[in-house]
């Protein structure tokens, strides 16, 4: 068996169409992680000069650092105080509108370039001033900004679907799980992973590709009609076709994620892994870890690809050409983002790959039974989970009833 899956491990890698769309898949995932690093742009925090590329992580980090620790509600206090101050000294120096941050250093001097640009333009006080401002009157904690903040995405609703109530509980027990005040600090290798990590789905179509002809070339090459009649056509080479579809899947998949999240910890350091989630937005429900959320984003898309992986050996088992096998999980990814535009169809959308990753533990998307419900990221694992342990055993059926001539 071990020669067998070997073999059919061969014939995989030998797929030229496929491995080119896994060759591309690989350098566009790359070069999406390389290029939103190098085209990062921020100011220097004590110098105020433009910082560009690669070296603007650097100065992420140093505005990270300003403010990491415990966000307290005294914290909350002096922070909102010192935005408010930023905000008084800039209106009063409206002059400095056009200045660079170099500029005001020069101009006025480094404390009152740290007193006010440096604060207007600090991605943290935006979020701070985000969580704050959901509450009326504004809250004082992060706790009660961040529980305005998701009680009013809740009266939204999805793209304006509305929430049933059992979901509306759902959200608010689940954030009621986050611990607070919450850490604060640089986490920037993680954070653009996860953010990244949805890119991953454009690897499934290359798999889709790459192993589109795992059955169906049986057919094209007319060599079922010598293997099917034989005992080992029927009972082990279906089973050999499988695992070696599943192992090259898994093999595929862990490296590009591999190769994301390396570039990113290469650039950007390892620090923060266990930075809560909230860093990327106070108002997330999930109690997890900035490395637990990536950890957890990349083996739901790992189910993903088995389960696409299970649909693409069965239409390949059922049909006669690999053209259609390939294209219709392409399909499947691409037309879920379209349809991601069209409100009635919006919970189905995202239960595609591409958009399915890239809104999980991101958005609260939800589905209702009555009391009964489950968030995006577990419907996902129960549907491609389902389809992996289904599918897989009918295109192994289907191949070995297959009619030869």
């Amino acid at each position: 068996m071990g020669n067998l899956i070997r073999f059919e491990l061969r014939k995989i890698l030998g797929n030229r169409s496929g491995m080119i769309a896994c060759a591309l898949t690989l350098v566009l995932v790359s070069g999406m992680a390389v290029l939103n690093l190098a085209s990062a742009v921020t100011n220097d925090y004590a110098s105020g000069k433009r910082m560009e590329g690669f070296a603007a992580q650097q100065a992420f980090h140093d505005w990270a650092d300003a403010h990491a620790g415990t966000l307290t509600d005294e914290r909350m206090a002096q922070d909102v105080a010192a935005l408010e101050r930023a905000r008084e000294l800039r209106a009063q120096n409206e002059e400095m509108e056009h200045l660079s941050g170099e500029e005001v250093i020069a101009t006025y001097g480094a404390d009152f370039y740290h007193a006010t640009y440096a604060l207007v333009c600090d991605d943290y006080y935006d979020k701070l001033e985000n969580a704050l401002e959901a509450a009326v009157p504004q809250a004082t904690s992060l706790r009660e900004g961040a529980r305005a903040r998701l009680e009013l995405d809740l009266d939204l609703g999805l793209m304006n679907v509305p929430y049933t109530q059992a979901e509306r509980d759902y959200w608010l027990e689940k954030a009621s799980q986050v611990a607070w005040p919450t850490e604060y600090g640089y986490a920037g290798a993680w954070e653009n992973s996860f953010d990244y990590a949805s890119f991953l789905g454009l690897a499934i179509v290359a798999l889709c590709i790459a192993l589109s002809g795992v059955f169906a070339g049986e057919y094209q090459t007319r060599t079922a009609a010598v293997v099917l009649p034989t005992l080992l056509g029927k009972r082990a080479l279906p089973i050999a076709k499988v695992l070696a579809a599943l192992v090259f899947a898994t093999a595929y998949w862990w490296f590009c994620a591999a190769v994301l999240v390396g570039i990113n910890v290469a650039v950007c350091g390892p620090d923060g892994w266990g930075l809560p989630l909230q860093i990327a937005d106070f108002s997330n429900p999930y109690a997890f870890t900035m490395g637990g959320a990536l950890l957890r984003a990349l083996l739901l898309g790992y189910l993903i690809s088995l389960g696409m992986t299970a649909l693409t050996l069965l239409l390949s088992a059922r049909l006669r050409s690999a053209m259609p096998v390939a294209v219709i999980p392409m399909a499947v990814v691409f037309l879920g983002m379209f349809a991601m535009f069209i409100t009635p169809l919006v919970k189905l959308a995202v239960l595609t790959p591409l958009s399915g990753m890239n809104w999980s533990f991101r958005n609260m998307v939800s589905y209702a039974l009555g009391p009964v419900v489950m968030d995006l990221p577990t419907a996902l694992a129960v549907l491609y989970g389902a389809m992996l342990v289904a599918l897989t055993p009918l295109a192994m059926r289907a191949f070995r009833r297959h009619q030869v001539a």
